[in-house]
């Protein structure tokens, strides 16, 4: 495993790129992106967008792959962050990971990158070929690109601008992790044409939920839990999980309406402890779920939680276990760097970063 590169604090006047590695939404989504790049400018920085349309599925393999390499030897570029997840990064993997030429690159000139969901794979790719800390963060379609207002402290856009500039502008670590009061239950309408712009309706968080106690510390590790399940078979870019802090969390459901089907959810898990995932680790974080917000749903989530990783072979496990953090397909959101040591205390209440994401 290469030794760690921490990339440089973003900077008033710096760049931004918006790069799309999986899904292709850019000529679809434009008021979004005019939103989210008037957004960034309007805090002091410049945007570039790196997008060609494509014709068909190597065009797109091809497309991709020169933006991302064109954004990461870009000396100009600071900080890349991935328009929307999707369903494809996996395609780019087999180049990607031969390329040392860009391993090389990304080394000698780190940037900030931040993306969730299907970006897991390049959260993991960086890690295993070049040590980059990387941001497990908001995408420009949806959230950065909300019509809604920064100056409403509660808003879904506001504390997930918040969270992530904490993350990437400030040398000191993040500390405690912020938990949201209200969240959105409802997938936003203004992705669709011709709906609504208004920014979407909340409801009262939860709140956190320790589902086992316990205090770990460690370093932090994870993604989209669908994600991780099928990238352990990539055995370049799969980690060592030992010690760590795991994060993980699920996606939306197909009809955009219901959350991950949760016999998905279940075999996602599986294939994690099947994979030794679960055998040393400590600690586990576990994102607040789309869709599973109504008491009946969250207790059934709950439930397949606590029926894989709390009864059984793994009862005997003393790591604490955290869910209904702002973490991934949930709006808002929180920013989490990669690798980076965490602590977790029942006790306390607490999750923190407990060092610098950037230098």
């Amino acid at each position: 495993m290469p030794s760690p590169i921490i990339p440089s604090v973003l900077k008033p006047g710096d760049t931004i790129a918006f790069v799309s590695p999986s899904a292709r939404l850019v000529d679809e989504c434009p008021a979004i992106v005019s939103r989210a790049t008037t957004l960034l400018t309007n805090k002091g920085y410049k945007v570039r967008q790196f997008f060609t349309p494509d014709k068909g599925i190597q065009s797109s393999i091809a497309n991709r792959l020169s933006e991302l390499r064109a954004a990461f030897t870009d000396s100009g570029i600071s900080a890349i962050i991935c328009v929307v997840g999707g369903p494809s990064f996996t395609e780019l993997l087999p180049a990607l990971l031969a390329d040392t030429a860009l391993h090389n690159a990304i080394r000698a000139h780190p940037k900030i990158v931040i993306g969730y969901s299907d970006i897991t794979g390049l959260h993991w790719f960086l890690h295993a070929t070049t040590g980059l800390r990387t941001f497990y963060g908001p995408g420009v379609i949806p959230e950065l690109g909300e019509p809604a207002s920064l100056d409403d402290a509660d808003s879904t856009l506001s504390f997930t601008t918040r969270n992530l500039f904490r993350a990437i502008t400030d040398r000191e670590p993040i500390g405690d992790v912020e938990r949201s009061r209200f969240f959105a239950p409802n997938f936003p309408s203004f992705v669709f044409p011709g709906k609504s712009e208004e920014p979407s309706e909340l409801a009262p968080n939860a709140g956190w939920t320790w589902l086992r106690p316990g205090k770990g510390e460690g370093r932090l590790f994870g993604g989209c839990l669908t994600v991780m399940a099928r990238l352990a078979g990539v055995r370049a870019i799969a980690p060592d999980w030992r010690g760590r802090i795991i994060f993980f969390e699920t996606a939306i459901g197909d009809d955009r309406v219901s959350g991950n089907p949760i016999d998905r959810v279940k075999a996602g898990i599986a294939d994690l402890i099947a994979q030794g995932v679960f055998e040393d680790p400590a600690g586990l974080v576990v994102g607040r779920p789309f869709g599973y917000h109504k008491p009946e749903l969250r207790e059934q989530y709950i439930n397949v939680i606590r029926g894989l990783l709390c009864d059984g072979p793994l009862a005997e496990k003393k790591f604490p276990i955290l869910y209904n953090v702002d973490i991934g397909h949930t709006s808002p959101l929180v920013t989490l760097p990669f690798d980076t040591l965490v602590s977790l205390d029942s006790d306390k209440d607490q999750f923190s970063v407990l060092e610098p994401a950037v230098v």
